[in-house]
């Protein structure tokens, strides 16, 4: 059941929420996915006004032609250039954050709770890492070459969400190694794994999804009061 109490809850004023939004959205097809239009408003304005309500200090990345649009959309907001991957991105935002923890939550991703964001930021604070994780309500198979090789309950598994929280100067130390061994992941939890650190993870809500396909967008058009 969604909950909007979060709402009512005062900013973290220790954490600095991150938004990566400078990517031109290829396979959706519809341009730059900052400025897609949701429900009378561009994807980055909702995300925006949602950020400021958990966090005193919130980042945008964004195409550098936007700049200026973006900062128009976004009052409150601190908003940069991004760069050509979204791992370069990420590590901008980082370099640009002055809180000492970081939630980083996709632009793509606009429907996840205030109350979802919250529960990842005090996880996150157990360990240094956690993220939002989606458990199936089926078993799931590992397939290689065609052929299934393992089974797992839903319990044991999760598909990878948002937000993602980390303390700061871990995440500083993650990235700097990736860096020098010429790590590439899709996600920035992934790199977190690569460094053998460990990451609570908090349930995640079935209306997160990410908006990557033009049947993503049909279906974001019937959540759309999960945008608030």
């Amino acid at each position: 059941m969604k909950t909007k109490a979060a709402l009512d809850e005062p900013p973290l004023s220790d954490l600095s929420f991150l938004i990566p939004a400078a990517g031109w959205g290829e396979r959706l097809g519809m341009g730059p996915k900052a400025l897609l239009m949701l429900d009378g408003k561009p994807l980055v304005s909702w995300l925006a006004r949602k950020a400021l309500g958990v966090a005193t200090e919130v980042v945008i990345a964004v195409q550098r032609d936007h700049l200026d649009q973006v900062r128009d959309l976004c009052p409150g907001c601190r908003c940069i250039p991004g760069e050509g991957t979204r791992q370069e991105t990420i590590a901008c935002l980082v370099a640009a954050a002055t809180k000492p923890w970081l939630l980083v939550q996709d632009l793509v991703r606009p429907f996840a709770t205030p109350a979802l964001m919250r529960a990842v930021a005090a996880k996150a604070r157990e360990t240094g890492a956690a993220g939002a994780f989606l458990h199936p309500d089926v078993p799931v198979a590992r397939i290689q070459d065609g052929f299934v090789l393992q089974d797992f309950r839903p319990d044991e598994v999760g598909v990878f969400q948002a937000p993602q929280v980390f303390d700061r100067t871990l995440l500083l130390g993650v990235l700097a190694q990736a860096a020098v061994q010429g790590w590439s992941e899709q996600s920035t939890m992934q790199l977190v794994l690569r460094a053998g650190l460990r990451i609570r993870s908090v349930p995640g809500e079935k209306t997160n999804i990410k908006l990557t396909t033009r049947e993503d967008w049909k279906l974001a058009t019937s959540l759309t009061e999960w945008l608030t």
